[in-house]
């Protein structure tokens, strides 16, 4: 235990003292009154470019999840300017959102997706639980759940996925975010509607998108949930693999219902087959554990801390216990950023890093890793 207690004294060190007071002081644009999609690794803002509504929800659960650690710094004002333009830019006055902002702030394209409504309910749900759970953020949430399930239900399972990636194929991707942001609006309201929704998701995953004999996720599938017949049907993501385990545990934390087999089958193939001899996370393996893709972005590797953290509070697995250690410890490699409280997104296979603008979009992903190492070993004190 004292290997996480280090690490979770550094988590929170970095977070507070670097990422928070960067990403809101620069992360965040006063005139358009909005956040940045992109810093330059310098810290200065990156060149204007259009704004997606699920980089808002995104940083508005980090600043939510600030709130529940104790950062001293503003988080409710980084909250509420995040839930603002969720209400006023994100949500569309007929249902569902929008896909993009201008640079500006202004509605750029009206399409809806099913990832991006997703992250919007997510973020309104956190939102809601940070500021005491305000009507208008309660009432919001409500009506996009609702909305999403009376018009995109699917007669064969899940949902419609909307207009920006028309299906098939059908992706898991999403289906697991709205799976993600249920469980955030059941447990931020106590209502039961939430949670049985989500168990329906668990359900379309456990009969549907799983493939049990393999321990595997495949990502696309055809109109009736069949993997597809070409490659594309074979691809697997091991940062999936490694979410999902996460979600279905705290699922049944939840009150949910026991898939914790299936979360470990998860969590057993991407250890096997998705993470290379250095300890970076493939992007992409093939069903049959085959290397595909040997680029590592750094999100799989905050899905690997929290899937392998999840194992170790339940069972106090040593081996995941070093598996979470070595996730953390790759993750810093990413956070050795120019400016602290930045990171690079890609690594290649070589182990260098590819030289871009940090993406805001990663930071819900360190937020939520971080947070989960924190709070695990908090309570092993």
């Amino acid at each position: 235990m004292e290997a996480l207690h280090l690490r979770a004294r550094a988590a929170r060190a970095w977070l507070f003292e670097h990422a928070l007071p960067l990403w809101w002081e620069r992360g965040f644009d006063r005139e358009a009154k909005c956040f940045h999609e992109r810093l330059a690794l310098s810290g200065a803002p990156a060149a204007p470019e259009p704004r997606r509504v699920r980089v808002q929800a995104r940083q508005t659960i980090v600043y939510a999840l600030a709130g529940r650690l104790g950062w001293p710094g503003p988080w409710r004002e980084a909250v509420q300017a995040g839930a603002a333009v969720l209400l006023k830019r994100a949500l569309r006055p007929d249902g569902g959102t929008r896909h993009l902002l201008a640079p500006g702030g202004s509605p750029l394209d009206e399409r809806r997706d099913l990832y991006d409504a997703a992250f919007v309910l997510f973020a309104l749900s956190e939102a809601a639980r940070a500021l005491g759970k305000p009507a208008d953020l309660i009432g919001a949430a409500d009506k996009l759940g609702g909305w999403i399930h009376w018009y995109w239900e699917h007669p064969e399972g899940g949902f419609e996925e909307g207009e920006v990636c028309p299906a098939p194929p059908r992706r898991q991707n999403p289906h697991m975010h709205a799976f993600e942001a249920l469980l955030s609006f059941h447990e931020t309201t106590g209502d039961a509607l939430h949670l049985e929704r989500a168990t329906t998701l668990a359900h379309l995953f456990r009969d549907q998108l799983f493939d049990s004999e393999r321990g595997a996720l495949p990502e696309f599938f055809d109109d009736r949930w069949r993997p597809l017949a070409d490659e594309l049907g074979r691809i697997v993501e091991p940062g999936h693999h490694f979410e999902w385990s996460w979600l279905l545990r705290r699922w049944r934390a939840l009150g949910g219902g026991d898939l914790d087999a299936e979360a470990e089958k998860l969590r057993g193939f991407a250890e096997k087959h998705g993470v290379d001899p250095s300890g970076a996370v493939y992007d992409e393996v093939l069903i049959d554990g085959r290397p595909r893709r040997t680029t590592s972005r750094l999100w799989p590797h905050t899905e690997r801390l929290k899937a392998n953290l999840a194992r170790f509070e339940a069972s106090r697995d040593a081996d995941a216990a070093r598996a979470a250690t070595e996730a953390f410890d790759m993750l810093l490699k990413y956070l050795d950023a120019p400016t602290k409280g930045l990171w690079y997104d890609v690594r290649t296979p070589d182990g260098a890093f590819v030289q871009e603008p940090a993406k805001a979009s990663s930071f819900y992903h360190i937020a939520l890793g971080m947070s989960e190492l924190i709070r695990i070993a908090s309570a092993a004190d």
